[in-house]
């Protein structure tokens, strides 16, 4: 009976304080999300994205997310990003879709999800992950601080490196709608001194990435070029007139025109022409 006891105990303390990974385990997968509440990293055997190709009007970022991560699998030092900009022009794609193309060469590679819930173990993660004999992009995907949050300074502190310096097996990738990440609304009983510093600190933490990429609204022309991209990489034969057409009035009842309307519209055309699952599982999965 003792016995039993002692093994719930330790098997409770096993859950809530559980050893952290080594490197055998990150050879299980190539994408991790951090799950606070494990304490632990949940494997993640498919990440999404589309070919690289296919990502239209953004040539030079494509440019520099690659080369960067290029220059991370290749032991070379590697800034960290913030892609920053318009809902729906494809920064997380960005992200995902650069992984998988550099993964496919350096299994090394590896990227951990990380929500904007759990910015404040970041540091906790960081610790782990630069004792592993893996490369890493840590993802931060959507993320912006509101007045009042602290939790901006567990980030801004691994991006400065600290007194440990720099990982040289780690970078941060982070997405954002908003260009500084923090708000930039103040107080109106703050002194003009205090309201100054306040403001530096808050814009302080964007200067912290390397490079800094902003992906702008598309204009219709943009739009429909990736319309037609889209079209032509699933054999869609509709005359080039209709489909645009087509694509206009799906942009206009949604009220945007972005990389993920494109997407979304031509998913749906493609189901209305009964196309070809597997094609679409290959372009955006």
């Amino acid at each position: 009976m003792f016995e039993e006891y002692l093994k719930r105990i330790a098997e409770a303390l096993e859950r809530a304080y559980p050893n952290p990974p080594d490197s055998t385990f990150f050879t299980k997968a190539d994408a991790f999300i951090w799950k606070p509440e494990l304490k632990n990293f949940e494997i993640i055997k498919n990440i999404s994205g589309i070919n690289l190709s296919m990502l239209r009007g953004m040539d030079e970022e494509k440019e520099k997310v690659l080369n960067n991560t290029t220059a991370l699998v290749n032991n070379r030092f590697a800034n960290n990003i913030l892609l920053w900009g318009a809902r729906g022009m494809g920064k997380s794609t960005l992200i995902k879709s650069v992984f998988n193309q550099v993964n496919k060469s350096c299994k090394k590679l590896k990227i951990v999800e990380v929500s904007r819930d759990s910015i404040l173990e970041i540091d906790k993660i960081f610790s782990v992950l630069r004792e592993i004999d893996f490369k890493f992009i840590i993802f931060c995907d959507d993320i912006s601080f509101d007045d009042g949050e602290s939790s901006y300074k567990s980030l801004k502190s691994i991006l400065d490196g600290g007194l440990r310096g720099d990982a040289k097996n780690v970078v941060v990738y982070a997405t954002s709608n908003r260009r500084h990440l923090l708000s930039r609304k103040t107080g109106g009983d703050m002194g003009f001194i205090r309201e100054s510093e306040e403001n530096d600190e808050k814009l302080s933490i964007s200067d912290r990435f390397g490079i800094s990429i902003g992906l702008y609204e598309c204009d219709q022309r943009l739009f429909l070029e990736i319309v037609n991209k889209y079209a032509l990489a699933l054999g869609i034969t509709l005359e080039k007139e209709v489909l645009e057409k087509k694509a206009i009035a799906w942009q206009m009842q949604r009220g945007a025109r972005s990389g993920r309307v494109a997407k979304q519209f031509i998913i749906s055309l493609a189901n209305e022409l009964k196309h070809d699952q597997e094609l679409l599982n290959n372009i955006f999965s």
